[in-house]
């Protein structure tokens, strides 16, 4: 008998009906089965950073579990992921036993899906576990440690909150959304004057947008330095109501002729096949996800078998699975939507991590797996729909858009301009259901012809400040900048906002009070620390180390001291750090004014003469949308007894509405719904 030693009981679940069980025994390790203590450093500073692992206190089941099992069997695999967490994973399983069992015989296998080729594949290639890998996740867990560790106990000290918390990777996410906010709030907006026109020539032609007054370029492109970058915004040649006025009567009155009148031809070439990154971007962008929400059904979806691997920065697919994809987009679609050579992407991380392949359905043919496809929820569902057509799309004919432009002059020479687009040939795009075939091109309007300018659309905007990141701008940023790897985005964007550092408004995640304090505090103290070079070199040295190419004590060491350093020299200044905002009302026992606090479990009312007054009332954060279940009341955030954050609807008990997702209707949505009912 062998064992198989799994990650998850899911993954153990699927892989017992692909195997002869007379052969196999296979159980799951739920994960970590050992780690750095919780109530100490676990790290000798003295000795090289030697770390001290320690069995995880909940898992002494588990560990008793595998250890029978192990005692019975001939040889032990370990079957765990195929990144460094799996690898470490392995390697602590691996020393566990070794303790327990006398002269066990271990071999590693990797696989990027779970089906039973890739199992017997895997099985027939055998190997050790790769210490490097083991390494490079021994290396980031002692930073991770090291920084966290020593770092939290200071906000704690400067802002009397135990429950704070501080990272190489999350401190470094919080100061992109915190100097964003700065840099929203010092941009000047000025006005600006979108104009467009609506001609006719037999019938109303669709509205022409403004791009020149009196031959002067009537967009002007700015730009500004931020922190992640260049941004340009434009401004327009008119800026006041006056100037407005002016050009709109002078404009009404002119003759207008059709200058010219071009037409061409484009492509939209499918995008890659998804990555992590891309793939949380997706999701956050288009199915209103968050990035814990699409890791979380994505792992779902390759437990059952359905996609492969999905922690994976490669753009890469297997020749076989690809041919594969050819032969069905050709019997199904036909010749023409079929790329004639196979199409590959680029990989555009440096070190695209340990080989994965881009995150691809495990088979082409859904007839392969009816059953499996057919027991999916909703979410989950869309989620596989959507990244198989990513992978599919990926071997199609590019989609052919036929373009008209129309050009309308003044005797002024002001130029307005007319876009019209209609799809030629859809390509790839034929797997997107909604697609509209149907053109807008105008075939009977000829240059030099006159038209009528009706009348004037002006809107009276300002210019845009930066955007707020949400959690794809965010995401996309962080990978472009090398900070952090396909595993810890989600992560990362889930804590921030767990720890109440950034509030979300909308899909806009916005810095708190006590987000930005954090962040403005450990700039002034830790120079380096929150500094994206700085955190995208220790992720390439992490790389180094995975390569075999640098000791990962090395490493530790040269980003740990000068840190510590800092650290002490911080500790010159204790004084404490409020955290409140002014709300203007007045606390009903004394009179003094009310200010908003924050806890572990959220934000509160509390009276600004306190100690002397200790009212207190509850602060519910509304979120503009609609209770779902009763419709009356508003959907608004509670935590639990365990500090995860949930949504309730405000009428509770008497609605018991309770979500992990923000539902996605708002309130002005859900009026009209009731109107149009």
């Amino acid at each position: 008998m062998k064992l198989i030693i799994v990650e998850s009981p899911t993954k153990a679940k699927t892989f017992n009906r692909l195997v002869d069980k007379k052969q196999y025994l296979i159980v799951s390790s739920m994960g970590h089965v050992r780690d750095l203590p919780k109530s100490k450093l676990g790290i000798d500073l003295e000795a090289n950073f030697e770390p001290s692992y320690e069995p995880l206190k909940n898992k002494d089941k588990t560990i008793k579990e595998i250890v029978t099992a192990a005692k019975s069997a001939d040889q032990i695999i370990l079957a765990t992921d195929p990144d460094r967490e799996g690898e470490a994973i392995a390697y602590h399983i691996r020393e566990i036993l070794q303790k327990k069992i006398k002269k066990p015989q271990f071999s590693r296998i990797v696989f990027h899906e779970i089906t039973k080729e890739a199992l017997l594949k895997a099985l027939s290639q055998s190997k050790n576990i790769d210490i490097n890998l083991f390494e490079a996740q021994q290396a980031r867990r002692i930073l991770d440690r090291l920084f966290g560790y020593k770092l939290s106990p200071y906000l704690w000290k400067r802002f009397a909150k135990r429950w704070l918390s501080a990272g190489r990777v999350q401190s470094v996410a919080l100061r992109f959304l915190v100097e964003r906010e700065k840099e929203r709030e010092a941009f000047k907006k000025k006005p600006i004057f979108l104009i467009r026109g609506l001609f006719c020539h037999q019938k109303d032609l669709p509205l022409a947008k403004l791009v020149k007054l009196k031959e002067q370029t009537y967009f002007q492109t700015q730009s500004v330095a931020l922190f992640d970058g260049k941004y340009d915004y434009q401004t327009t040649l008119i800026t006041t109501l006056s100037e407005r006025k002016k050009q709109e009567a002078r404009l009404l009155k002119e003759t207008y002729l059709v200058d010219k009148i071009e037409e061409s031809f484009s492509t939209r070439v499918p995008p890659p096949p998804f990555t992590t990154s891309t793939l949380q971007q997706y999701g956050s962008s288009y199915l209103g996800y968050s990035a814990k929400r699409t890791m979380s059904l994505a792992q779902q979806l390759y437990e059952h078998g359905l996609i492969t691997y999905h922690r994976t920065d490669s753009n890469h697919m297997s020749e076989e699975f690809l041919n594969k994809c050819r032969s069905f987009i050709q019997k199904k679609y036909g010749l023409e939507y079929l790329e004639p050579k196979i199409r590959h992407y680029q990989t555009k991380s440096k070190l695209a991590q340990e080989a994965h392949e881009a995150i691809r359905p495990t088979k082409i043919s859904n007839d392969d797996q009816s059953s499996a496809i057919s027991k999916l929820r909703a979410d989950q569902l869309k989620l596989y729909v959507t990244i198989y057509n990513r992978a599919l799309s990926t071997q199609m004919t590019p989609a052919k858009f036929k373009n008209q432009k129309i050009v309308i002059e003044s005797s002024s020479k002001d130029q307005l301009i007319i876009n019209n687009q209609e799809v030629f040939f859809p390509g790839y795009l034929v797997l997107n259901k909604s697609l509209k075939k149907e053109g807008t091109l105008i075939s009977d309007l000829k240059p030099q012809t006159k038209v009528k300018l009706k009348k004037l659309e002006i809107e009276e905007k300002e210019t845009q400040s930066p955007p707020r990141y949400n959690e794809a701008s965010l995401i996309k940023t962080l990978e472009a900048k090398g900070i952090g790897r396909p595993s810890t985005y989600a992560p990362i964007v889930s804590l921030i906002q767990e720890r109440q550092y950034v509030e979300k408004q909308g899909r806009d995640l916005v810095p708190s009070t006590l987000g930005t304090k954090i962040t403005n505090l450990l700039t002034d103290k830790f120079v380096n620390l929150l500094l994206p070079t700085f955190t995208a070199q220790m992720e390439d040295e992490l790389d180094l180390i995975a390569l075999g190419k640098k000791k990962w004590s090395q490493i530790v060491k040269i980003y740990f001291e000068p840190f510590n350093k800092q650290l002490e020299k911080a500790y010159d200044d204790v004084s404490k750090i409020k955290v409140e905002e002014k709300t203007g009302k007045k606390c009903p026992q004394c009179g003094h004014e009310l200010v908003i606090k924050i806890s572990r479990f959220g934000k509160f009312y509390a009276c600004s003469g306190f100690p002397d007054c200790r009212y207190t009332e509850n602060f519910l954060q509304t979120m503009n949308v609609n209770c779902p279940k009763c419709t009356v009341g508003e959907v608004v955030v509670r935590f639990s007894k365990k500090k995860k954050r949930f949504y309730a609807c405000s009428r509770y008990p008497k609605c018991d509405f309770t979500s992990l997702w923000l539902p996605k209707v708002s309130k002005d949505e859900t009026e009209n719904q009731k109107k149009d009912a």
